[in-house]
């Protein structure tokens, strides 16, 4: 039997459901989909199934009176249009606007702003800085992780000098610089059609290879940027990590004229939302068999994770992943804390245990001389 699902759990289900889905969600659909509701919503009778449709509506209105911009909407389905009843919660009404510095600061970017930047004095933002320089160092604070994240980012914008004494300071990696100054060049070599070759270190592979590619797009995701090209000695559509690149160079007789014809259309949208285990060279994906305890199945499934090819009752389930990046894949599953176990390949397995030892040899079961439960 699962843990009770808190009612934060369940608010927490909700909105991340609503928030991921651009269009209304039926009542329905968020009756099977949120483990809050669904073990009674699916198994109960229609006593317990109305008491669960109650328990959304205190949930909905709750939500509502924190902020949460949680709309109910009418719309139309089915080849008869029919109007039916849903729900949605649009990004733009519901993530926090950029913050743009006056002054001494370079203007965010348009492309990516929801709403109008929310402009901050630089002397407010300074007293921003200090405050929140002073709750990064109270050792029994909650949210002091959340502070110092804060922290590096408003002075990531603010002039180092006028910070004060003890400025953030965060270190830049060779790799880091390499791909800054590579992602220029690639960015060019794409807006003219020219072809690129580099040395590319793939992450399981024992030696580098040589890479003549058609750069078709650059993408930025989950801190690193990657390039969508076609690998012409493979013949392939592949993805590159920039920063696994090494002696790019680009093809520069007759700069001006194209090498290859446009790629394919819409090609960028494939990668745009893909996982990060889900970015990297197909030469080098694994696939991956993991196993999901209830209730975690159900988030699984709604969120698209993995392909389900076994079910095996009482709510577990056996899903597949084609995983192009190891690493990121294992950091996913030792995130689930135990509700999702990898089943083969062997070597995956035994890499995902390496890795939990490592995470949890940097937690001593004793701190101060006091044992931890």
């Amino acid at each position: 039997m699962p843990d009770r699902i808190t009612k934060v759990q369940r608010w927490l289900d909700l909105i991340a459901y609503l928030v991921g889905r651009r269009l209304p969600v039926s009542v329905e659909e968020l009756m099977e989909r949120i483990p809050g509701y669904a073990r009674d919503w699916v198994e109960g009778d229609e006593r317990t199934r109305a008491s669960v449709r109650r328990k959304f509506e205190r949930d909905k209105d709750e939500l509502r009176a924190f902020g949460i911009p949680l709309e109910t909407v009418r719309y139309r389905v089915g080849a008869l249009q029919e109007e039916v009843e849903g729900y949605r919660i649009q990004r733009k009404d519901f993530y926090l606007p950029y913050l743009r510095l006056l002054g001494r600061t370079q203007p965010a970017l348009a492309s990516v702003v929801f709403q109008e930047p929310v402009q901050v004095h630089p002397d407010e933002a300074f007293s921003a800085v200090e405050g929140l320089r002073a709750l990064s160092r109270v050792p029994a604070f909650p949210l002091a992780a959340a502070a110092r994240s804060a922290l590096r980012k408003i002075t990531f914008d603010l002039d180092p000098e006028a910070v004060g004494q003890a400025p953030v300071v965060f270190a830049v990696s060779p790799e880091s610089r390499r791909a800054a100054e590579y992602t220029r060049i690639l960015a060019d070599a794409i807006q003219r059609r020219k072809r690129a070759f580099f040395t590319y270190h793939g992450i399981r592979r024992g030696t580098p290879t040589s890479r003549r590619v058609q750069p078709w797009g650059l993408l930025f995701q989950h801190s690193h940027w990657y390039l969508v090209a076609w690998d012409e000695d493979r013949e392939a559509e592949r993805v590159f990590r920039v920063d696994r690149m090494e002696g790019l160079r680009i093809h520069e007789q007759e700069p001006h004229t194209p090498d290859f014809p446009p790629g394919p259309e819409n090609v960028m949208a494939r990668y745009r939302d893909r996982k990060p285990w889900e970015l990297g060279d197909a030469d080098e994906a694994v696939t991956a068999r993991v196993h999901f305890s209830f209730p975690t199945s159900l988030w699984a499934e709604r969120n698209g994770f993995g392909r389900l090819v076994e079910d095996l009752g009482e709510g577990g389930t056996v899903r597949e992943f084609l995983v192009r990046q190891v690493d990121p894949f294992l950091r996913w599953v030792l995130s689930l804390a135990g509700d999702a176990e990898i089943l083969s390949p062997t070597a995956l397995r035994e890499a995902f245990f390496t890795m939990a030892r490592q995470v949890a040899s940097l937690y001593p079961e004793t701190a101060g001389g006091q044992e931890h439960d």
